[in-house]
C-alpha cells in the first residue's frame, strides 16, 4: 500500500511543479512546462501518443492528440462525497472557461488530465471516480444550451478527460522517490532527519538533527529584538511587534508584498532541475526602508517553522506565537515549505576574510552553525544539508561592503556560492539586500530577480505611525495616547506624508511630533530635527549630566559632527564590519575642538573632554558602544547626517571641493544628499547656486566621463525626490533641467531613481514642462525613447501619454563583443604611440571578459555576466586622449548602436565611482 503523503502541504505552485513532475514521468520529456503566473488554464502541455495501459492505474485507453494538464488543490480535504462535489464544480468551472467565446486560453485540448489531491472513493455513488468520470463524459457530448445541439465540448475537439488523484498520485510518488525527495515540504523536520543516511556519513543523523535544531532555536531567541532607546522608548522589542509588510517593484503580481513575494517563491521548489526562472532575489531600499528589518523577520519566520514541531521552551512558544500574530496583523500567509534559515551581515564577512583572506562564504556559514550550535561542523556536511533540504541564505547589507580591495571579493564569493548549489541542484533562495546605488555590480542576473522597495504610501506610513507608537511607549499609556492624538491630527498635512517615505522617517517623525509641533519641512530637517528633539529630551532630565548639556551644546554637537566625518571617511576603505571609534580617539577629538575654541590645554579641558565623552556616550545614545571598546552611530543615516554638517561646516571653494569629490560615490550618496539638504534649508541664495552648479556641470569634469557615466541626472533626481528645492521654483526647475538630461543618454545607472526623482517634482507647471520632455524623447533617438519608456514604467505622470503607445521602444539586440565593433574604426584615429598602445590593451581586456554590447530592455540588468574588473580600461578612461578616442569610436557606431556606449557603462561604473576620496576630504 502506498503511503498517503500530505500534497495539501504544498503551496498552490509547488503543487502545481509536482503536477509536472508526475506528468514527465508519466508521459515522457514531450511535457511542456508552464511557470508561474497566468497559464491560460494549464499547468503543462504535451502533444503525442499515450497508452494508458502501459501506465499503472490510469486505465487501458489510448490518446493520441493535444493534452493539456490542470492542477486542483483542495487546501482542506472533507468526506469522499465533500472532495467529489468540490471537484465536479472545478471540473466544470474550467469547462466552462474553455467554452467561453472571449476565452484567450488559445488552442483548445484534445484531451485533459486534471490533477488532484482530493481524495476519492472507489464505491459507486459514495464520492467516487466513477460518478467523476461518468460526469465528465457527459459533460463532454452534452451540447451548449440555445446552439441547437451544434456546440459542445466534444464539437471544438475535446475527446476525453482523465482525474489523476490522490490515490494515484501517492503511487506514482512511491515508486518515484526522486519527485518525492524533490518536495520536502510535504515532510516534516523529523521526516528529513531519519533519512540523513544521504549525507553519506559526514556527520551521523543522531549527530546532526540536534545541530540544526539548536542553531535555529537558538538564533530564534538571540536576534529577535529591535532596540528603541535611541528613538525615544525605553524597552527593546520583538521583531515581530515592529514589523511592517513592504510593496516592491519588481513583484510577479503588482499587488503582492514583499513578504509574500519572498514566501510564494520560498514555497516553490527552486531546485534549478525543477525552476527555470530566476530562484534568488536581490532586495533594495533606501536608508531605514526596512530591508534589514524584513529579512530579521523573514528569518525569524522560518525558524519559527522549522522548530515548530519540536519541543519548546516557554520563550521559543512565545516567540513563534508572535511570529503568527504579526503575519494575521499584517495579512500575511505562513510559509508552506520549512526552509532551514541563516542570515549573515555581509559587512562581518567582509570584515573577516578582508583584502587577501581566502575564507569562502560557506566556511563562514558552517562557522557560524558551528558557534550556535556548538558543535563542530564541517563545510562539505553544511554543503549536504543545502543538497538534502530547501534552505533560506539572507545576506544582508552589500552597500555596507565599501573597501575596494574587500567588496569585489565579496561578490566574487557569493558568486561561487550560488554557482556551486545551483550545480547542486539544491532547494535554495539566497537573498541579498542593499541600497540602490549600492547594487550596480550585477551579481548574476540570470539567476537573481531584483525587488526594489516602494515608499509607503499614504494609509501605510499612517497606520504604522500608529502602530510603532503604541509599541514604542508600551509602558506609558498616557503619553503614547497624546502622541498618537497628535500624529492624527497632522495625518492630512502634506509635509508630514511626503517625508514619511520609510518605515524609519515614519518613527523618527512621531518622535518629533511627541516633542514639537512644528513639522520638519525636508528630509534634512527632519532627521537634523531628530537629534535636536534626543538632545532636548536628555537636557531636560533631572539628572546631573543635565546642566552639563545645556552649557557645552556645541561642543558636543561638533563632536557628534566630527566623529560622523571620521567615521564616514574610514568606512569607505576599511575591511571592518562597522566604523568604530575608539574612545580614545573620541576623546582626543574633544580636547581638539575644546582648544579650537580657545581652551587651553591642561586638567580642565580633559575634565571637560571626559564630562563630553561621558555625555555624548551615555546619554544621548545616538553614539553607542561598540566592540573592542569603541563607539558607533547605531543608525547609519544619523552617521551620514553627521558627516554633512562637517562638510559643510566650510567656506564656499571648500564645500564646491566637497561636492564635486564626493558626487559619483556611492558610498557618500547620503552624505552628499543631507549636504544639499542643509544648504537649502539655511540657506544663503549663493550657496543654494553653489550645489546646484556642481549638479549641472559634474559631468564636465576632466577627472570624469560624463559622456559614459553620467552623475548630473541622477543627483538631480536624489535632491528632487528630497523635495529640499520644492519651495524654491528657481532652484526646482534647474533641478528637473538636469534630470531631463537621462532622457538623451547616457543610460542612467540608476533609472529608477531619475523615475522617481522626476515624479515627486511633477506638481501643477512642471508636470506638463516634464510630460513635453517625455513626450520629445519618444519622438527622438532609439536610447532617447527606451530610457523614456523605463522611466514611464517606473514613475507616475499624470495620464497616460499618447506618444508612449506609437513609439517603437525597441532595443537593439547587439550580441557582439564590444571589441569588434570598435576596433575597425581605431585607423581613422590620429593617435599618439602611446595612446594607441592603451587602446590595444583595452580591446585585449575587452575580449577576455568576453564583453558584449547587449542590453536587457527594462535597463534593469546586463544580459551578459560582467567582469570584476577592467584595469586597461578604467586606465584609459582617466587618460584625456584615449578616454576621447573611446568616446569618439564609440560614437561612430552610430544611434542604432547606443546600447554598446551603455553596456560599457554599466560595465566600468563600480571601478570608476568607488574611487576613495576621504583623503581629499581631510585636507
Amino acid at each position: 500500500m502506498a503511503q498517503d503523503y500530505p500534497l495539501e502541504e504544498l503551496s498552490p505552485r509547488a503543487f502545481e511543479q509536482l503536477t509536472v513532475a508526475l506528468a514527465l514521468k508519466a508521459l515522457g520529456h514531450g511535457v511542456e512546462a508552464f511557470g508561474s503566473g497566468p497559464d491560460g488554464g494549464r499547468e503543462a502541455t504535451y502533444t503525442g501518443p499515450v497508452n494508458w495501459s502501459a501506465t499503472t492505474g490510469f486505465g487501458t485507453d489510448s490518446w493520441d492528440g493535444y493534452i493539456v494538464l490542470q492542477a486542483k488543490q483542495k487546501e482542506t480535504l472533507g468526506t469522499p462525497a465533500q472532495n467529489a462535489s468540490w471537484l465536479l464544480k472545478q471540473v466544470s468551472d474550467e469547462f466552462d472557461s474553455w467554452m467561453a467565446n472571449d476565452s484567450k486560453r488559445g488552442q483548445f485540448p484534445q484531451y485533459i488530465i486534471f490533477v488532484t489531491n482530493a481524495r476519492l472513493s472507489s464505491v459507486a455513488n459514495s464520492g467516487g471516480i466513477d460518478q467523476i468520470n461518468a460526469n465528465i463524459r457527459q459533460r463532454i457530448t452534452s451540447p451548449v444550451p440555445g446552439t441547437d445541439g451544434r456546440d459542445s465540448l466534444a464539437a471544438r475537439g475535446l475527446r476525453s478527460a482523465k482525474v489523476w488523484h490522490r490515490d494515484q498520485l501517492n503511487g506514482l510518488l512511491t515508486v518515484n522517490d526522486g519527485i518525492r525527495n524533490a518536495f520536502k515540504g510535504m515532510l516534516t523536520v523529523g521526516d528529513l532527519l531519519t533519512r540523513l543516511g544521504a549525507l553519506g556519513g559526514l556527520l551521523d543523523p543522531s549527530q546532526f538533527e540536534p545541530v540544526l535544531k539548536a542553531h535555529a532555536m537558538r538564533t530564534l531567541g538571540v536576534e529577535r529584538w529591535v532596540n528603541f532607546s535611541d528613538a525615544g522608548g525605553t524597552t527593546r522589542q520583538s521583531i515581530d511587534e515592529v514589523i511592517i509588510d513592504l510593496k516592491a517593484d519588481g513583484t510577479r503580481a503588482e499587488n503582492t508584498t514583499l513578504l509574500q513575494e519572498v514566501i510564494d517563491r520560498g514555497d516553490s521548489v527552486l531546485k534549478p532541475s525543477f525552476h527555470s526562472a530566476q530562484p534568488h532575489l536581490v532586495i533594495t531600499g533606501q536608508p531605514g526602508s526596512g530591508k534589514s528589518t524584513t529579512t530579521s523577520f523573514l528569518t525569524q519566520m522560518y525558524r519559527s517553522g522549522f522548530a515548530a514541531d519540536e519541543s519548546l521552551t516557554a520563550t521559543t512558544t512565545a516567540i513563534l506565537d508572535g511570529t503568527a500574530a504579526a503575519l494575521e496583523r499584517i495579512g500575511v500567509s505562513a510559509p508552506k515549505n520549512h526552509r532551514w534559515p541563516i542570515r549573515v551581515n555581509l559587512a562581518h564577512y567582509a570584515d573577516e576574510i578582508g583584502p587577501s583572506g581566502d575564507k569562502s562564504l560557506l566556511r563562514w556559514l558552517s562557522e557560524r552553525v558551528t558557534a550556535r550550535a556548538e558543535l563542530d561542523i564541517k563545510p562539505h556536511t553544511l554543503k549536504r544539508w543545502f543538497q538534502h533540504w530547501p534552505c533560506l541564505v539572507v545576506l544582508d547589507g552589500l552597500d555596507e561592503v565599501t573597501a575596494p580591495e574587500v567588496r569585489p571579493r565579496v561578490l566574487d564569493e557569493i558568486r561561487t556560492f550560488v554557482e556551486e548549489a545551483h550545480q547542486d541542484d539544491a532547494d535554495l533562495l539566497v537573498i541579498v539586500t542593499t541600497r540602490p546605488m549600492g547594487y550596480t555590480e550585477q551579481i548574476m542576473p540570470e539567476l537573481f530577480t531584483q525587488l526594489n522597495l516602494k515608499y509607503l504610501d499614504a494609509p501605510t506610513a499612517i497606520s504604522y505611525g500608529r502602530h510603532i507608537t503604541s509599541r514604542r511607549l508600551s509602558d506609558d499609556l498616557d503619553r503614547r495616547d497624546q502622541v498618537i492624538a497628535r500624529f492624527e491630527r497632522h495625518a492630512s498635512d502634506a509635509t508630514m506624508l511626503r517625508l514619511m517615505k520609510t518605515p524609519l522617517q515614519v518613527l523618527i517623525m512621531t518622535l518629533i511630533l511627541e516633542q514639537f509641533g512644528v513639522l520638519p519641512a525636508d528630509r534634512y530637517q527632519l532627521f537634523w530635527r531628530y537629534f535636536e528633539t534626543i538632545y532636548q529630551r536628555e537636557s531636560a532630565k533631572p539628572t546631573n549630566l543635565a546642566p552639563f548639556l545645556a552649557e557645552h551644546r556645541p561642543a558636543i554637537t561638533d563632536l557628534h559632527e566630527a566623529v560622523g566625518l571620521s567615521l564616514q571617511i574610514h568606512a569607505e576603505t576599511s575591511t571592518d564590519a562597522r566604523a568604530i571609534l575608539t574612545k580614545d580617539e573620541l576623546r582626543q577629538l574633544a580636547v581638539q575642538r575644546l582648544v579650537q575654541v580657545g581652551h587651553q590645554l591642561g586638567p580642565q579641558v580633559d575634565r571637560i573632554a571626559d564630562r563630553i565623552v561621558q555625555a555624548t556616550t551615555e546619554r544621548l545614545v545616538l553614539l553607542v558602544p561598540a566592540e573592542n571598546d569603541g563607539v558607533s552611530f547605531e543608525i547609519r543615516s544619523l552617521q551620514e547626517l553627521m558627516a554633512a554638517r562637517a562638510l559643510s561646516n566650510v567656506t564656499d571653494e571648500q564645500l564646491n571641493a566637497h561636492l564635486s569629490a564626493t558626487a559619483p560615490s556611492p558610498h557618500w550618496r547620503n552624505t552628499w544628499v543631507f549636504v544639499a539638504g542643509r544648504v537649502f534649508a539655511e540657506g544663503p541664495d549663493h550657496r543654494r547656486d553653489l550645489v546646484t552648479d556642481v549638479v549641472e556641470n559634474v559631468d564636465k569634469n576632466a577627472n570624469w566621463p560624463g559622456w559614459l557615466c553620467a552623475i548630473g541626472p541622477e543627483l538631480a533626481a536624489y535632491l528632487l525626490d528630497d523635495g529640499l528645492a520644492a519651495r524654491t521654483p528657481r532652484w526646482q526647475r534647474r533641478l528637473i533641467d538636469v534630470a531631463l538630461r537621462a532622457l538623451s543618454g547616457p543610460v542612467p545607472q540608476d533609472v529608477r531613481a531619475v523615475a522617481i526623482g522626476l515624479s515627486n517634482a511633477s506638481v501643477g507647471n512642471d508636470l506638463m514642462y516634464i510630460r513635453n520632455a517625455l513626450k520629445a524623447a519618444f519622438a527622438g533617438t532609439p536610447v532617447a525613447r527606451t530610457i523614456a519608456h523605463s522611466v514611464l514604467a517606473a514613475g507616475q505622470f499624470g495620464a497616460p501619454i499618447p506618444e508612449a503607445q506609437t513609439s517603437l521602444g525597441q532595443v537593439t539586440r547587439v550580441d557582439a563583443l564590444l571589441a569588434d565593433l570598435i576596433e575597425p574604426q581605431l585607423a581613422e584615429l590620429g593617435l599618439s604611440e602611446g595612446a594607441r598602445q592603451s587602446l590595444d590593451s583595452i580591446l585585449i581586456e575587452l575580449r577576455e571578459t568576453a564583453l558584449t554590447a547587449a542590453w536587457d530592455a527594462s535597463l534593469q540588468r546586463l544580459l551578459a555576466t560582467l567582469p570584476s574588473s577592467l584595469p586597461h580600461t578604467i586606465a584609459g578612461l582617466r587618460d584625456a586622449e584615449v578616454g576621447t578616442a573611446l568616446e569618439i569610436l564609440l560614437g561612430a557606431l552610430g544611434p542604432e548602436n547606443w546600447s554598446a556606449t551603455a553596456a560599457l557603462g554599466q560595465a566600468v561604473w563600480p571601478s570608476l565611482a568607488r574611487v576613495p576620496v576621504g583623503r581629499q576630504l581631510e585636507s
